[in-house]
């Protein structure tokens, strides 16, 4: 692979990043620590992010002009850096949110394991996908839970908690499903 072609790779997998945070600063101004936090609970179910990567794409989008930071005193602590999106921020998150996103790869590895669940014995593949289901259905309660304290004001916010509800309620059925299949296996 050429080095222009690795140098587009990673500016090609940077962009998304770069684009959640624009989102989440769209929504509110927030501290690097803050947007962490956001994207574990309001984009837990779409978004995935490493904390480390955060701090080297907010400076690249304040380098790029699309956010602005402020140096506020913090709650508990020393002074904190919130950043907000500029105009030119809210242009660029305008264009890509109206460009449409192309079908979102799926990856699950739980997937994977239930293919070959041939190879447990009953009782194993069942306790597997029943601590799944636990997992879904905390999950479940935790976006019904958010979804109760969310506005139509908060459109945005709502509509992602709401896909999240109905992604987990459709885990949680498939769940049961496996497991009734799985249940009348011969042991």
């Amino acid at each position: 692979m050429r080095v222009s072609d690795l140098k587009e790779a990673r500016a090609s997998k940077a962009k998304p990043l770069k684009n959640v945070l624009l989102a989440g600063l769209y929504n509110q101004p927030r501290s690097g620590y803050e947007m962490t936090k956001w994207l574990q609970v309001a984009g837990q179910h779409c978004w995935s992010v490493e904390h480390s990567s955060v701090y080297p794409a907010l400076r690249a989008l304040e380098n790029d002009g699309l956010i602005k930071s402020e140096r506020l005193p913090g709650t508990r602590g020393p002074e904190r850096l919130i950043y907000s999106v500029t105009d030119a921020g809210r242009e660029e998150l305008t264009a890509w949110v109206a460009s449409g996103s192309p079908r979102p790869a799926i990856k699950d590895e739980q997937i994977l394991r239930v293919l070959c669940f041939d190879l447990l014995p009953r009782e194993t593949a069942l306790q597997q996908i029943r601590a799944v289901r636990a997992d879904h259905q905390a999950q479940l309660e935790f976006f019904l839970e958010r979804q109760n304290a969310l506005t139509e004001h908060q459109l945005g916010p709502l509509l992602v908690t709401r896909r999240g509800v109905l992604a987990e309620q459709a885990y949680i059925a498939w769940c049961d499903e496996v497991e009734e299949m799985i249940a009348r296996r011969p042991a």
